[in-house]
């Protein structure tokens, strides 16, 4: 059961489902109306009997999900799994643990899962995201960053992690000097950035002329970079 954009569930609801991460609900069939009650459900659970592993699974599909729609949108209200039903019962809460990983390919046959991929590339392109970041590494990462605080910290890796991938990938990101060099100007300094500053107090000290940005700005650069990389990397072939 999910907390989370309700006008965004109930759109999805509506549109062919994906077995990764299926979402249905947000109708009373004894009212006959409209009601926020939303669930999903995913092929990674079949024939799961162990709530912790489910919860776990639960945790990592929102939190790729959630980092789908921060790439497209920064102020976008963040999903999560508030309740866990197993045959009509509620299961008893357990918290997202430290561990993350690649989901990995789902153990069901390949008809369902070019079936998820035609219905979730059909529905958003959030779908196609989160199903590359079940297995590829680069994709993963761009996603678990997005579902991190913002901060200058948190975008300066993303900003990091985008340039290796492209690098290994000779994909050309089109980063303007003059962008970048205010980006890490502002992430790097304390006088600028404060305590989510990648470099210590001492840097309040020095003067600082070159041009610097808001964080806003900061989360413009770096998403940019990553949908360019995705698309070059995954969408456009």
């Amino acid at each position: 059961m999910l907390n989370g954009d309700t006008q965004e569930f109930r759109q999805l609801a509506t549109k062919p489902r994906s077995y990764y991460f299926n979402i249905y609900g947000g109708v009373d069939h004894w009212l006959d109306c409209p009601n926020d009650d939303f669930r999903m459900t995913t092929f990674y659970c079949d024939n799961e009997t162990d709530s912790r592993v489910v919860w776990q699974i639960g945790h990592e599909l929102i939190s790729l999900f959630n980092g789908a729609s921060i790439l497209f949108d920064k102020n976008h209200r963040k999903a999560s799994v508030y309740k866990l039903l197993y045959q009509g019962n509620s299961v008893d809460f357990v918290p997202r643990e430290g561990v993350s990983a690649l989901l990995g390919k789902p153990l069901v046959h390949q008809h369902l899962i070019d079936e998820s991929l035609r219905n979730g590339a059909s529905s958003s392109i959030k779908f196609p995201l989160i199903h590359l970041a079940t297995e590829k590494k680069d994709v993963y990462f761009i996603l678990k960053y997005l579902d991190m605080e913002g901060s200058w910290t948190t975008y300066y890796k993303l900003m990091e992690a985008v340039e290796t991938f492209a690098a290994q990938k000779h994909i050309y990101l089109g980063t303007v000097r003059a962008v970048k060099i205010a980006f890490t100007n502002t992430a790097n300094n304390f006088s600028l950035s404060g305590f989510d500053s990648r470099h210590g107090f001492k840097e309040i000290t020095k003067q600082n002329n070159t041009k610097s940005m808001l964080l806003n700005e900061g989360y413009e650069f770096v998403t940019y970079m990553a949908k360019i990389y995705l698309k070059e990397a995954y969408f456009n072939k």
